[in-house]
């Protein structure tokens, strides 16, 4: 759960960054930044699965360029949930949608658990004996 909090926040972060540096992402404060990496969130959660499969047909078509589409239209369903962010076009909003993805995709490595790997020095064997 603190991993998941830590990651809003960086990604909250990452978003009043972006509209520091990016002239057509505007956010009126931290907490609306907040707000809209928690919506892109649930909006990738729940909407983009289902855009997803209606569109695999014309993202197999355009070897999957397509999903930059996708990403850009989430980013702009986000802008008209969240009232403190402005994203002025379709452009803009494809370049946020690739920074928040970029970093995400950064975050989960950084904050990633460890997977339990065997370790080879604590092997035991059984004592058995072999029948002839």
């Amino acid at each position: 759960m603190i991993n998941k909090s830590i990651k809003f926040l960086a990604l909250g972060g990452v978003v009043w960054l972006c509209a520091e540096y990016l002239e057509g992402v505007t956010v009126t404060h931290y907490t609306a930044a907040l707000i809209a990496a928690i919506v892109l969130a649930l909006v990738n959660s729940l909407v983009r699965p289902l855009l997803a499969l209606i569109t695999l047909p014309i993202t197999l078509i355009s070897f999957g360029l397509f999903s930059f589409v996708l990403t850009a239209f989430m980013v702009e369903i986000t802008d008209y949930f969240v009232s403190g962010l402005h994203i002025d076009s379709f452009w803009w909003a494809l370049l946020l949608g690739v920074i928040v993805s970029t970093a995400n995709s950064i975050l989960e490595h950084l904050i990633k658990k460890p997977k339990k790997s065997l370790n080879s020095t604590s092997t035991t064997y059984t004592d058995y004996e072999e029948i002839p």
